[in-house]
């Protein structure tokens, strides 16, 4: 069951290609967002994006096969989405892990850990080079209704 209601939330969690656009993504242009400690330039819009060892089906797997739901966040029967936005290296590394919208009870720390934990990613692509990329990725907290007799 605990499978199963893990396996909800990752593929709930995971309706977030979307969410990885913006505004200023939309005009089409690449934008420079910053630069990371290593003076990577870091783009919002690439020509390739990201992607996860093995592509969303994998990245699924893994969200539902790590998150562990907050006891106090059970017992406090709170639900709801942790917004977070991550660079993905030009070596595929995930850093910069932030938590832009959280929920706390626990929900909040709990998404950011099992980023963190993520193994390296293909590196999105422009112009045919490797490049650092800021990804948003919302992950989805909701707890499975018991049935009642």
């Amino acid at each position: 069951m605990k499978k199963k209601l893990l396996t909800l939330l990752a593929a709930c969690a995971l309706t977030f290609y979307g969410c990885n656009n913006n505004s200023e993504m939309a005009s089409g242009t690449n934008l420079e967002t910053e630069n990371s400690p290593l003076d990577e330039k870091v783009y919002t819009l690439v020509d390739e994006q990201p992607e996860f060892p093995g592509g969303f089906q994998s990245m699924y797997e893994f969200l539902g096969n790590n998150i562990l739901y907050p006891e106090q966040a059970r017992k406090a029967n709170v639900q709801g989405k942790v917004f977070l936005s991550f660079v993905v290296s030009s070596t595929g590394e995930i850093r910069d892990v932030k938590v832009l919208k959280g929920v706390g009870y626990g929900l909040d720390e709990e998404a950011e850990r099992v980023v963190k934990k993520m193994p390296k990613w293909q590196p999105g692509r422009e112009d045919g080079k490797e490049v650092a990329v800021r990804y948003n990725l919302p992950v989805v907290f909701q707890l499975k209704k018991q049935p009642t007799i």
